[in-house]
């Protein structure tokens, strides 16, 4: 888990912080930190991720605006998106899930379950890599 990157995107820092807490308790230690959806979208394009975490309301652009523009850009839109909000909503969840979105987390949260969804994640998202390229 040492050698994956995740970015966080987030307008507050506490969470950030927060998160990153819960994810270095999964052994996970290489972060970058935005705190907008656009910040998000540029830095994605500027480096390689192995995993999105975001949350919904972000000045700028939105959680669902980055997710709707990571999952156009052919360069980006394989990388697991995984939403972080206090809003989990019914309706909310359904747009996320039609927009692309590979999982979603309400806050509050424990740390234990982001762990497991971002194994989850990230093991799904190995297992297609090895599958394409078993293919090509």
């Amino acid at each position: 888990m040492k050698n994956v990157k995740i970015i966080i995107a987030d307008d507050m820092g506490s969470m950030r912080g927060i998160l990153k807490g819960a994810l270095m308790q999964g052994g996970f230690t290489d972060f970058t930190e935005v705190d907008n959806g656009q910040r998000l979208l540029e830095t994605l394009r500027g480096g390689r991720f192995d995993l999105i975490i975001s949350d919904w309301d972000m000045p700028k652009m939105s959680g669902l605006e980055a997710l709707n523009a990571v999952r156009a850009d052919d360069r980006l839109k394989n990388i697991p998106f995984l939403m972080v909000t206090a809003n989990a909503v019914k309706e909310k969840v359904e747009t996320a899930i039609q927009a692309g979105v590979d999982d979603y987390l309400a806050k509050p949260f424990q740390p234990e379950m982001l762990n497991i969804k971002v194994k989850r994640l990230l093991t799904l998202a190995w297992k297609e890599k090895k599958e394409k390229q078993a293919q090509a």
